[in-house]
């Protein structure tokens, strides 16, 4: 008895199983692309975050005699600590409505810009009156009398925080929330093509991880 040949794959199957591995190399090649694409679009920058302290080699002014500046958004506050009083001069307000919080922060270079005082604006920040910067601010959260962050880990995307800064009012809403280790340094991931505003703080019950709120600007008045 002849054994029965098996029957050969006709020609129009294999060109459809052809087809077939075309396609999947051409998705696996755009969605590398993508990924690609992605990376640029979302950059990443490390920063290193200011000592809680006040610089050793600056003095602190306690004369709560000088006059008012002229910037009428420029906020005032003084702080009593012994028999000093110390005028902090604030350059812009940060307000998050949703967890009742308003802080004004100062420039870059003051003395009193760090987190063991005030809400503090790292170094490698740019305000928001700057086309696609990044307003990073930082600041304690727990229960001390400076953990002006306290209450972040409250927040859920679409939140929204408010930023006023000469003259205007900036509208940010809340993109995206991450942990990184807390090793002195924060990744900011980010999309450089929009303004930014970046808040970063002691990861809520945790005492090895920081968070990152990443905002998005949404309008400007």
């Amino acid at each position: 008895m002849k054994l029965k040949k098996g029957k050969q794959p006709k020609k129009s199957t294999i060109l459809l199983f052809a087809l077939i591995i075309f396609i999947v190399g051409i998705l696996a090649v755009s969605y590398n692309y993508l990924v690609a694409k992605k990376e640029k679009v979302y950059s990443s920058m490390n920063l290193l975050l200011y000592e809680d302290e006040t610089p050793k080699d600056v003095v602190e002014d306690t004369d709560s005699s000088e006059e008012e500046p002229e910037n009428t958004n420029t906020i005032t506050e003084n702080e009593n600590s012994n028999k000093n009083k110390i005028s902090y001069k604030y350059i812009g307000t940060l307000t998050v409505k949703k967890i009742n919080l308003k802080r004004g922060f100062l420039d870059i270079n003051s003395p009193y810009n760090n987190v063991g005082r005030n809400v503090t604006v790292i170094k490698e920040s740019s305000f928001p009156d700057v086309k696609n910067g990044n307003l990073i601010l930082a600041a304690h959260s727990g229960n001390c009398t400076v953990c002006y962050f306290d209450k972040l880990y409250k927040l859920s995307l679409g939140d929204v925080a408010t930023v006023s800064y000469g003259g205007h009012e900036y509208t940010y809403k809340l993109v995206n929330i991450y942990n990184v280790p807390k090793t002195g340094q924060v990744e900011i991931k980010r999309n450089p093509s929009t303004n930014v505003l970046t808040l970063i703080t002691c990861t809520h019950n945790s005492d090895t991880e920081q968070t990152v709120y990443i905002f998005e600007l949404e309008n400007t008045k």
